[in-house]
């Protein structure tokens, strides 16, 4: 992609007519006044997506700074009072939904021949933290201990395009099953998600509508083992028709890896178990991947796929200022949350961009850390709509990113866990 492509795809998403429009349609500017969308949109990804941003005031500054104009800024009590406006979050979530939408047609990954015969390979998780205690009726936490009031913030990653494709925002005591995909979507996609989504009526519903899914198992299931087969596929008859607490139980020696057929409740899938000897227990995965096409040790190398989206949770939290901010005002906190969402999307973009461009192995969380120099001029281009100011502070983002935020050499001992070696293995 030229920075000429990308350049038109910012401009495309900081479009003002749009902006405009849009706010207009979900109520939150009926006029527009001092506070208008383009600069409002600009100047909160610039500061949440560039440094440490410690209240809102920070935020205020970041609008008044925005215009390069002393005389075009505004108090801070009427910006405040407009970002508390329920329709201040709606707005938010309509321009982060228009980001995913654009940003994920030009930059997809290369997945192995094996995740080809899939639409989609989504990973599934969420993410909470803390609020002001004020706002516990609202968004009450689970851990009270900590904080009366939490948000959780649920979301769906599409592995090909390296980025979020839905959120769901809610109080932390929510039920995280409650923001899965619909399984009626699920047709020809693959979901990577943790024990707390595993449910058999989801499951059943995914395979009845030609979907798949690896999920790791909890503790409490207890399902009958059917049929047993060892890491070289000859059948162990023994463990045919125990529950899986038996198994915990027995004594002697553990055979490393089991591939299991398991039953319970009518529900028929496959399950595989690893022996962890540090631990002395063993680790357990869900899955109606076909055996003939995916052995157990490609299933357990796919599930560590799902540690691309808690990186991209670490990278949300420590360098988008996803955090508690010192507010009682609810749709304020959502709001805050979808412009967060969005510094990470353009970042991840761009780096993206000069990822493919220069043909390097770039390093997503460097990037997202070593914004000072090159991201708020890029927001500021946005800003005042200078299309050649735009291309050129793009261009010098891109050098920047390349020559300063390329992957280093991981250890011997991470070497496998890496998305590139789990690429591998599933190609030979």
């Amino acid at each position: 992609m030229t920075i000429i492509d990308a350049s038109q795809h910012l401009r495309q998403l900081f479009d003002e007519n749009w902006l405009n429009k849009t706010a207009k349609q979900q109520g939150f500017c009926k006029r527009l006044r001092d506070i208008r969308p383009l600069e409002l949109v600009s100047s909160l990804v610039s500061a949440l997506g560039d440094g440490k941003v410690d209240a809102i005031a920070d935020l205020h500054r970041s609008f008044n700074g925005i215009h390069m104009d002393t005389r075009a800024g505004v108090a801070y009590k009427p910006f405040h009072n407009q970002l508390r406006k329920a329709e201040f979050a709606d707005f938010m979530q309509v321009v982060t939904c228009r980001a995913m939408t654009l940003f994920k047609q030009e930059l997809c990954l290369a997945l192995p021949e094996k995740l080809k015969r899939f639409e989609q390979v989504l990973l599934q998780d969420g993410s909470s933290f803390a609020l002001h205690p004020d706002l516990a009726e609202i968004f009450p936490n689970r851990f009270k201990g900590h904080s009366p009031a939490g948000v959780e913030c649920h979301m769906t990653m599409s592995l090909a395009d390296a980025q979020p494709i839905k959120l769901g925002i809610s109080a932390d005591t929510a039920s995280e099953r409650d923001y899965l995909p619909e399984a009626e979507q699920m047709t020809h996609k693959l979901l990577l998600a943790d024990a707390g989504y595993v449910g058999l009526k989801y499951m059943a519903d995914i395979e009845r509508n030609n979907g798949f899914y690896l999920m790791r198992a909890t503790k409490q299931i207890n399902p009958t083992i059917t049929r047993a087969l060892h890491s070289k596929g000859k059948e162990v008859k023994a463990l045919a028709g125990l529950k899986l607490k038996d198994l915990k139980q027995r004594r002697g020696a553990r055979t490393q890896v089991l591939d299991l057929d398991v039953q319970w409740q009518r529900h028929e899938c496959r399950m595989i178990l690893f022996w962890h000897k540090k631990e002395k227990r063993y680790l357990w995965w869900l899955t109606n991947l076909p055996r003939e096409e995916f052995s157990s040790e490609d299933v357990m190398k796919l599930y560590r796929i799902r540690w691309q989206i808690e990186l991209l949770f670490k990278e949300w939290k420590s360098h988008n200022n996803l955090k508690k901010f010192v507010t009682r005002q609810p749709y304020l906190v959502k709001g805050l949350i979808w412009a967060s969402l969005l510094s990470l999307l353009l970042k991840r973009y761009i780096g993206r961009i000069a990822q493919s461009r220069q043909k390097v192995r770039l390093s997503m969380l460097k990037i997202a850390k070593s914004t000072q120099g090159w991201f708020e001029p890029v927001m500021k281009s946005l800003a005042s709509k200078s299309i050649t100011q735009l291309k050129a502070d793009l261009g010098w983002a891109i050098t920047f990113i390349t020559k300063n935020c390329c992957r280093a050499q991981q250890s011997k001992s991470r070497q496998d866990n890496s998305l590139e070696s789990i690429f591998e293995h599933l190609n030979a």
